[in-house]
């Protein structure tokens, strides 16, 4: 289990908890009476609209559809447009990551950053700001969340990772070859126990022929010669062990 500040979900709400971020102007409502002045929202006052006991299902659907333009026209590094539209999304989302955690015993964190990733997919696509909408936002998170849980269902735990220079090809459990590890392998390096080393799991992917072909010196040429070698041998480090290392075709993933 991660520890708490690795929480996606946790970070952003921390992020709103601020007085100066909570309480800062960030979203401008226009209303349908001509010439009144936009209502001007706190971030705070979004939420509770949005979520407070005196909601107007009316006026959040307007309060939403102000949110997303906001976000889509977020273009600077330090702006707040689309950190605001994942904080309000995340009271739709936090039951589904429950689910998806208890369920199919996916990790909570991995889930909620898969999440924190289709929203800001779905705001990246060419077509977001003619289709875009507070439920296909929520609605594309969800899924992702189920795929991905599903996703890890199918991974094998393997501790051979070290040796893959040696083997032709993974096999599965029966012995026969899988052809689709030939093309390609997700691997995930666990974190380990303990304040040091990875702060979160590592992944990467690795093509096996590319491995047997260099990643280990060929002895039947002269000492000298550093053609195969990518570069010089370090002094492996002691002391820390990294835990196991579930291997899935990459041909697999969603």
């Amino acid at each position: 289990m991660y520890p708490p500040s690795s929480s996606m979900f946790a970070s952003v709400r921390r992020h709103f908890d601020e007085p100066r971020i909570g309480d800062a102007v960030l979203v401008l409502v226009p209303t349908d009476t001509e010439g009144r002045e936009p209502v001007r929202l706190t971030a705070a006052e979004t939420h509770e609209t949005l979520y407070g006991p005196g909601s107007d299902p009316q006026f959040a659907t307007a309060v939403w559809k102000e949110v997303i333009r906001t976000a889509l026209s977020d273009v600077t590094p330090h702006g707040t447009g689309k950190l605001l539209m994942i904080w309000l999304a995340l009271p739709r989302l936090t039951g589904t990551v429950h689910r998806v955690s208890t369920r199919l015993r996916a990790d909570r964190s991995d889930v909620e950053a898969e999440m924190v990733l289709a929203l800001l997919e779905e705001l990246a696509a060419p077509d977001a700001a003619s289709r875009l909408s507070d439920s296909s936002l929520i609605h594309a998170a969800r899924t992702r969340a189920w795929r991905f849980a599903r996703d890890g269902l199918r991974e094998r735990p393997s501790t051979q990772v070290e040796r893959i220079t040696q083997d032709r090809a993974l096999t599965t459990s029966d012995g026969e070859a899988d052809a689709s590890a030939e093309k390609g392998l997700d691997v995930r390096v666990d974190r380990p126990d303990g304040p040091d080393g990875l702060h979160a799991p590592l992944r990467f992917r690795v093509r096996p022929e590319h491995l047997r072909r260099g990643a280990v010196p060929d002895t039947d040429h002269r000492a000298g010669d550093r053609s195969t070698r990518h570069g010089p041998c370090k002094k492996r480090r002691s002391g820390r062990r990294v835990g196991t290392r579930p291997v899935r075709p990459a041909g697999r993933r969603a």
